[in-house]
């Protein structure tokens, strides 16, 4: 089978007689998996044992068990997260997987958002927690870099980074992080109005497409608005993370700290994401071209004060590697 027909889990996260009906496999030389266990037998102390003297750190299961297997990871998440004895490289992954499933299903079915919203603040609220004992959350981005994931990826990214922004520069309280946390995860909701030809075009936007990607801050602010259970932050991160300091940015062209404060954490972490992944149509920018990049547009699309403050942050995290 293809590689991209299934999905790793961290070893350290499969609970003996806990696991569900979900057949494993080990992964082989190349892109060759091989079945350790069908569905319906269970996944035992002895099986873990033996696996981890082989040296496995992850098995494997195939893409269609993904719903079961998130299921399992989602009630299981915070006790993960909270123990010891299992690897920061194993949390990051099972984290940051999850996230990126729950981002998934929100944009194939946006209108259900009502429904999943206990779901959202509950994945927030462990990516809050993460963001603030990580030591180096920039090296977890390496690892969920995926061209072909890449809004999944990107909105996880942006959630992260804008919380952590937000829990070294502000005071803020954990209700009020949890709502930037949201918006953040969800602040491109509104391309899931936006065509898929012009989201997956290889190549530059002509004005017109262009045009159309721009509307999608005011379409997500409508879908979270009418689904009548977001808070305002929230919100003003979805409708406002590509206005610019200057009063040139879109969708109400807002000028100054007219531009919320989370809004305006959210369009540097957002801009700083965009340029340190790799796209069809560039490569990634590293790190410290990335800042060049952005420090050259401060005090015009950022307000130089925030961005200074968000720079001497990642650059930080940076160091921590």
């Amino acid at each position: 089978m293809a590689e991209d027909s299934f999905k790793p889990i961290p070893l350290e996260c499969v609970l003996p007689d806990i696991f569900p009906a979900i057949a494993l496999y080990t992964k082989g030389s190349g892109a060759n998996y091989v079945l350790y266990k069908p569905f319906d037998r269970p996944f035992t102390l002895s099986d873990q044992q033996r696996l981890e003297r082989t040296g496995k750190q992850n098995i494997y299961v195939q893409m269609d068990d993904s719903v079961d297997l998130t299921s399992y990871i989602e009630e299981h998440l915070t006790a993960f997260l909270a123990d010891d004895s299992i690897s920061e490289k194993s949390k990051n992954l099972i984290l940051y997987q999850t996230s990126m499933e729950f981002v998934a299903e929100v944009m194939e079915s946006p209108h259900g958002l009502s429904s999943n919203i206990g779901r959202c603040k509950s994945l927030i609220k462990n990516l809050m927690k993460h963001v603030a004992s990580s030591a180096a959350l920039l090296d977890v981005f390496q690892e969920i870099a995926a061209d072909k994931l890449y809004i999944l990826s990107h909105s996880v990214k942006v959630a992260a980074l804008t919380m952590l922004v937000h829990d070294k520069a502000f005071n803020i309280s954990p209700d009020e992080m949890l709502d930037v946390g949201v918006g953040g995860i969800l602040h491109d909701i509104g391309m899931t109005m936006i065509s898929g030809d012009i989201l997956e075009k290889p190549e530059a936007l002509s004005n017109i497409e262009y045009e159309i990607v721009k509307t999608h801050p005011q379409k997500g602010y409508e879908l979270l608005n009418n689904a009548g259970c977001f808070n305002e932050i929230s919100l003003t991160i979805v409708r406002h993370h590509h206005e610019k300091w200057d009063g040139s940015g879109y969708p109400a062209r807002l000028k100054g700290d007219n531009i919320t404060r989370s809004a305006q954490v959210a369009a540097i972490c957002d801009i700083y994401c965009a340029l340190v992944s790799e796209r069809p149509y560039r490569k990634a920018s590293p790190h410290p071209e990335a800042l060049r990049i952005m420090k050259d547009e401060a005090g015009r699309t950022f307000k130089k004060e925030l961005f200074d403050t968000f720079e001497k942050i990642v650059n930080k995290q940076t160091l921590q590697k």
